[in-house]
């Protein structure tokens, strides 16, 4: 094989291996040790797992499938290690990939490519989420994909395990035509609003019965302190209160005090300590947290967004998605008044080189941080502005004792309508998911996790 233009040239480069007309491409991420011997993908510990463990539960044989990389040969990194986080990783993919993988897919034009873990699925897909997308179809520029956990991560840490062996379950019935996606029964029919009153606080709460489920989240401000509770009582619902707003939380603590129902919360350990800052005290024997129920079952994510994409088919905005628009213009102010000021040149100081030696060490001024800062932004304006304060840590309490507090990220940016949408839809999710994990729970013991989310539904 030819090697790519990054190639570090130390290992070989092993070929794919299997019928490529099969139609079937199973793509992993790079060889290991054991591969790089041999000359032939998935051949080590983790092939044998694929082989003899992963392969059967989707209906296949080793031999009636295609095997191949995104990068081709083992990586010149500790133990093999790659780091979708390391630039130079990513552009050894990119390089690898145009010069094998993409040919290859070009010339076979495979029926369903299944990219396993997360550099595979960058390889075909940048946009693919592993985390929301394992075990479901996908449409890519190289046709349909279905992305996969790789199968080393169940060895490597075995709770994982059972999510991998769930992606070739997944796998098996999407192939026959009994794969049951998801589909979020409210969509554009959505009921979110702020409580902008105690009377209309009473309309929604007054009719409640003692056996009103309620789910509940709570929303904070940068540094920490409360910015709103929401609750939902009804599916496809959801309800705003703000933190300043006393009145209206007094009132709500008056329905607390005489709640039946459950109350539902996605990581209490998190929302209790914002609704004690907000004077709110739930009654504890009534909580129950979907987070801890969730890790309990086991075979699925326990963060909330991906929970509701997987298993109700609800998708949700990420929070930087919804603050990062207008944050920036505050951040980019804010660097452009330290740019006018005259920060003090730190101080040299004596360091170790990698030799052991001493030496002097002068650190850049902010100065000098800033006007590399601008200058690389005009090349870039897509620069990350955020990255750079964390890069300037050193710096930072002298230039926010000048400046005041870095903005930051902060959800009261956000236009309030958008606001509203974006954290009702957290309690209306938990909200929704209690009966499915309660249909788990109760069948834990009568049928293998992997066939759970398909027999509620």
């Amino acid at each position: 094989m030819s090697r790519c233009p990054l190639c570090p040239g130390k290992n070989n480069c092993v070929p794919p291996d299997g019928p490529a007309d099969c139609g079937y491409h199973f793509i992993g991420e790079a060889p290991g040790s054991t591969e790089d011997r041999r000359g032939l993908p998935f051949m080590g510990k983790t092939g044998d797992e694929v082989n003899r463990g992963y392969l059967p539960i989707a209906g296949f044989k080793r031999d009636s499938v295609y095997f191949d990389n995104a990068i081709s040969c083992l990586p010149d990194r500790p133990k093999g290690k790659l780091d979708t986080k390391r630039q130079a990783d990513c552009d050894l993919l990119q390089a690898c990939a145009e010069h094998h993988l993409y040919p290859n897919l070009e010339r076979h034009k495979p029926n369903l490519i299944i990219p396993m873990g997360a550099f595979a699925c960058r390889a075909i897909d940048p946009d693919i989420d592993l985390e929301l997308q394992h075990g479901m179809p996908v449409t890519t520029m190289w046709g349909k994909a279905f992305p996969m956990y790789h199968p080393a991560g169940g060895i490597h840490e075995p709770k994982k395990m059972l999510l991998i062996r769930t992606d070739w379950t997944r796998l098996r019935k999407y192939i026959i035509g009994k794969l049951v996606l998801p589909k979020d029964k409210y969509q554009g029919r959505e009921e979110y609003e702020e409580v902008v009153s105690v009377a209309h606080l009473h309309s929604i709460l007054g009719g409640c019965n003692d056996y009103t489920l309620m789910a509940c989240d709570t929303e904070v401000k940068r540094g920490g302190d409360p910015f709103c509770l929401t609750f939902s009582i009804r599916e496809g619902t959801g309800y705003l209160v703000r933190a300043s707003r006393i009145d209206i939380l007094e009132t709500f603590q008056a329905y607390l005090s005489e709640w039946k129902g459950l109350i539902l919360f996605h990581n209490w350990l998190f929302d209790g300590k914002v609704v004690k800052k907000m004077g709110l005290v739930f009654p504890n024997s009534r909580i129950r947290d979907t987070m801890v129920k969730v890790f309990s079952l086991g075979n699925m994510p326990q963060g909330l967004k991906a929970l509701a994409y997987r298993e109700l088919g609800m998708t949700m905005q990420d929070f930087d998605d919804l603050v990062t628009p207008y944050a920036k213009p505050l951040v980019l102010d804010y660097y452009r008044q330290a740019h006018l000021e005259e920060w003090p040149k730190p101080e040299a100081e004596m360091i170790r080189d990698k030799d052991g030696k001493w030496k002097i060490y002068q650190a850049q001024s902010m100065s000098t941080k800033l006007k590399r800062f601008f200058t690389d932004l005009n090349k870039n304006s897509d620069k990350d502005l955020f990255t750079a304060w964390d890069n300037w840590d050193e710096c930072h309490e002298m230039v926010e004792k000048e400046l005041g507090s870095w903005p930051g990220k902060c959800i009261t940016y956000a236009p309030i309508d958008k606001v509203i949408h974006y954290a009702c839809r957290d309690a209306d999710a938990t909200l929704r998911l209690w009966p499915l994990l309660k249909w788990m729970e109760h069948n834990v013991r009568r049928r293998p996790q992997e066939f759970w989310a398909d027999k509620a539904a």
